[in-house]
């Protein structure tokens, strides 16, 4: 039985961030990347797949398909770094049932329409909205970009947006 230690969102994925700071500090043994795009394409999810040090399993699915193996087998027995590259994905994830207690909000990047909230993290009305109703459905949601630094919690990050 897989044991989720982490669900993180973060637009850049397997990056240097998480292989040295988050995969250590949650203790994971594999990787999950939840994503439709970068489900259907093999060549973009193998370079994730080696950007993964060695040892630790790297899994891209899709999100029906990732709510499929959650409740078949929990992806394994391994402990599980899930990621997400979208607050969009994240939202239809929890919604088809994907079990999602506690969501840290790592790196969202910015753009037209976009608020920096914190850091390396910005966000839309609409990601606002999405996490707003994910945090309604009892997840706990918070902004988190280093180990090193404070959380910051979902409301208080809201509260910066006009």
């Amino acid at each position: 039985m897989g044991k989720i230690n982490l669900i993180r969102a973060d637009f850049r994925l397997i990056h240097g961030q998480v292989i040295t700071k988050w995969l250590k500090e949650c203790n994971a043994e594999k990787i999950v990347i939840i994503n439709n795009e970068l489900a259907k394409d093999s060549f973009l999810a193998n370079i994730y797949t080696m950007a993964a040090p060695p040892g630790i399993k790297v899994e891209v699915t899709s999100i029906e398909e990732s709510v499929k193996q959650w409740e078949e087998n929990q992806f394994g027995s391994e402990k599980l770094l899930i990621l997400f590259k979208t607050v969009k994905d994240i939202y239809e994830a929890q919604r088809l049932g994907f079990p999602i207690v506690e969501l840290q909000i790592g790196g969202l990047g910015g753009g037209p329409g976009r608020t920096n909230v914190l850091n390396q993290i910005s966000l839309d009305q609409t990601d606002a909205e999405l996490l707003k109703e994910v945090q309604a459905k009892g997840t706990h949601v918070y902004l988190h970009v280093l180990p090193t630094e404070p959380k910051v919690e979902l409301d208080a990050a809201l509260s910066k947006m006009k």
